[in-house]
């Protein structure tokens, strides 16, 4: 090549890369706020997995990015009702009365989850540290109870998926928990 063209290419090379920089920081360090929750690999995962190409700015609030984490867990509880409904409650799998009501319950106790969450958002935005703290407890409690049921019937599940999700759920809200106890 010429020295010309070896210049153009270099310039063309680095307006490339300058040109994809802010495409590799389009996520803020979530990490720093990652680092005070109890399930830091889930934290950071499900965040980059749900936000990967938006933006949000690099010096996000952690309570931004709370605000942020409750709406990807929402949309994770309406993904695990809407499984333990289609795959399961209305599934081809004939179920016991008994799993079928456990099945029920933990479906029951995911949506008021969901509505806690909301409840837990619209705190955020008022600043109310205290409600924030009880529908976040509530919300917990929901999953740890759904949780609990399907613990009682584990050995007749049919499908042990629902579970693993109950339970990856229960995860995202004690992280959120513990972010919001950062921020208030």
């Amino acid at each position: 090549m010429n020295p010309i063209a070896n210049n153009v290419a270099l310039a063309l090379s680095f307006f490339l890369c300058i040109s994809f920089f802010p495409l590799l920081n389009a996520l803020p360090d979530i990490t720093k706020t990652c680092d005070k929750v109890k399930h830091k690999e889930l934290c950071i995962g499900s965040f980059k997995e749900s936000y990967l190409g938006r933006y949000v700015p690099d010096n996000a609030e952690p309570d931004v990015l709370a605000s942020i984490i409750i709406k990807i867990v929402v949309n994770n509880a309406s993904d695990v009702s809407r499984n333990l409904k289609t795959t399961v409650l209305e599934g081809p799998v004939p179920l016991t009365p008994e799993v079928r009501a456990k099945y029920g319950i933990c479906d029951q106790e995911v949506v008021s989850a969901m509505k806690e969450l909301d409840k837990v958002r619209t705190a955020m935005e008022a600043r109310n540290h205290r409600l924030e703290n009880l529908n976040m407890k509530a919300a917990v409690t929901n999953v740890e109870n759904c949780e609990n049921e399907l613990k009682q019937v584990e050995a007749q599940l049919p499908d042990k998926k629902q579970f693993g999700e109950v339970t990856v759920l229960k995860e995202l809200l004690e992280n959120i928990d513990d972010i919001i106890k950062t921020v208030g």
